[in-house]
């Protein structure tokens, strides 16, 4: 059943693509309190399975997470409280892809692009990737941290004096509303993030007590 269940969802875009209406990506999984706005409808519950076109836009709530996978096989991690918007602009039969994170925390895997372009924009930042891996933290200000853990990512801040620089692997920027790239190297504390934003598999542990059953739910690493 479980395999069955995989092999609908990887086939499912290519199965709106051929009936004309093809998906930039689709919901892999949910976990609590995720939402889903298709252009002009109102806020719905996600679901698994469900194709996400441009201007949709996906929310996450407390203690929530979505996973997102695009048609090039790239992964967003979407992590609690955080909102993003999904571009797309085909050209030349070229797609090209553009993320904008509101705020929150997202975790990326994005496979290397050949003539295509995958990008992500928050409010102080673009930043444009062939290919690499890390993670976004939006604040509610705007200001975003940046970290690469593999591959690099060319950075230019869209605020003030809108600073640019190209982001290698084990490294961070930070950029504010002035327009200021502040980079250094990754630290633990990011590193432990970064595996944190891993954890997509929610598991149940079952405690017995005198008073009945205790569970407790916790996020482990996809298998």
């Amino acid at each position: 059943m479980k395999n069955y269940l995989l092999l609908i969802l990887f086939l499912l875009p290519f199965t709106l693509l051929l009936a004309g209406d093809p998906p930039v990506a689709i919901v892999m999984k949910t976990i609590k309190d995720v939402s889903v706005k298709k252009d002009k409808a109102g806020w719905e519950n996600a679901k698994i399975g469900i194709p996400l076109s441009t201007n949709d836009e996906i929310k996450t709530g407390d203690k929530s997470l979505a996973l997102i996978k695009f048609t090039d096989n790239s992964i967003l991690r979407v992590k609690e409280n955080s909102a993003l918007r999904i571009y797309a602009d085909k050209n030349k039969g070229d797609l090209s892809k553009n993320t904008y994170i509101d705020k929150g925390k997202v975790g990326f895997n994005v496979s290397k692009q050949q003539n295509e372009e995958f990008k992500f924009t928050t409010p102080t930042m673009v930043a444009s990737i062939r290919g690499t891996g890390g993670y976004f933290d939006v604040g509610q200000d705007g200001n975003t941290l940046l970290v690469c853990t593999e591959g690099s990512i060319n950075v230019q801040a869209t605020q003030g004096v809108k600073e640019t620089t190209e982001l290698k692997s084990g490294n961070f920027a930070q950029v504010g509303q002035q327009g200021n790239i502040t980079t250094g190297t990754n630290t633990q504390q990011m590193l432990k993030e970064n595996n944190n934003l891993k954890q997509t598999n929610l598991k149940r542990l079952i405690l017995k007590t005198n008073e009945g059953d205790l569970i407790i739910e916790y996020l482990g690493e996809e298998q």
